[in-house]
């Protein structure tokens, strides 16, 4: 299935609905005076068959939890694509009326209960601008590449952020290769490393990053969330739920409150057997080290003579996230 319309999606959506209305709930209560909420992947919005718009794509559900807030919120649709983003103007003109918006120009719309705002940018999320972010507001972000390639978050924006407010969530797919992340080369995969460290050195103390890989997924998906840590049960219980609801379960594991399992799972997700078995014994080495260091502890597989016969061993094993332990 291509990106975005598969069996993945509705727990993908699942997922955000609930950190969204998480965020939505608290937003008042957070002594903030409004809400900037980014999607640096906003696609083109396209109603899915048979389900609510406002549930079935990032831009509905962000512009449907922004509209319910009891302050208002900015939401920032970036899609750097032309086509794509022609699309999705068409699709927010069609579908946010129902959710109380009027047109305030050919890419902005507003909501007159609350004053929250939607505004549209054909623009890579990369260039997203966080020059009015201060310390009165709170900021989501949402970041749903379709790969690595695709990573739409600027290395520096979460300390952009951190470094204005201290209301900051954020909410990133990643290992989104549809015909199986563990097929791409170590070149490819070993990227995923460096973007969670990035993610990671930005954190402050009193936030923490939950990764929560889907069980049983030839694809290894899963979703990193950046939080306070006192959102830990929540969000632990947004990912369960969200999961069960495809009758599939969830690998968690909290950066700072377990850092080994949380490696562990990284590890598993993003390397194949044959890769993990060349650094047994040096997990906690390998996880330190640059990403050049890392190549260098698994080495490429010598390439085959002409006449070899092929090696079909299992290189390309995937593992069931689901015996993590």
């Amino acid at each position: 299935m291509e990106v975005g319309r598969s069996w993945r999606t509705p727990i993908k959506h699942d997922y955000l609905w609930s950190i969204t209305g998480q965020e939505a709930g608290a937003i008042a209560h957070l002594a903030a005076q409004r809400g900037t909420w980014y999607d640096l992947t906003a696609g083109d919005a396209a109603l899915i068959p048979g389900e609510m718009w406002h549930r079935s794509c990032s831009p509905g559900i962000l512009a449907y939890h922004a509209s319910q807030c009891l302050i208002p919120v900015h939401v920032r649709l970036h899609e750097i694509q032309a086509a794509t983003y022609d699309r999705l103007l068409g699709n927010l003109g069609s579908y946010l009326p129902a959710l109380g918006y009027s047109a305030a120009g050919p890419s902005a719309w507003t909501h007159p209960g609350n004053g929250s705002t939607v505004t549209a940018h054909n623009l890579t999320g990369a260039k997203a601008d966080v020059a009015d972010v201060d310390r009165d507001t709170a900021v989501f972000v949402v970041n749903d590449p379709n790969a690595i390639i695709d990573w739409a978050m600027r290395d520096s924006f979460p300390a952009e952020i951190s470094a204005s407010t201290g209301l900051f969530r954020c909410l990133s797919t990643m290992g989104c290769n549809p015909a199986g992340l563990k097929r791409l080369t170590i070149d490819e995969r070993i990227k995923w490393f460096a973007t969670v460290r990035e993610q990671q050195q930005a954190t402050p103390h009193y936030r923490d990053l939950s990764l929560a890989a889907l069980d049983r997924d030839e694809a290894q998906w899963a979703y990193l969330v950046a939080t306070s840590d006192k959102w830990r049960a929540k969000t632990d219980q947004a990912a369960k739920k969200s999961a069960k609801s495809c009758n599939r379960s969830v690998s968690i594991a909290w950066w700072r409150q377990e850092p080994h399992r949380f490696d562990d799972l990284l590890l598993r997700l993003f390397l194949q057997k044959t890769e993990l078995e060349q650094i047994r014994g040096r997990e906690r080495e390998w996880m330190a080290a640059s990403n050049e260091k890392r190549l260098a502890m698994i080495p490429k597989p010598v390439e085959p003579k002409p006449g070899d016969l092929p090696d079909l061993g299992g290189d390309l094993t995937l593992f069931d996230l689901g015996d993590v332990a």
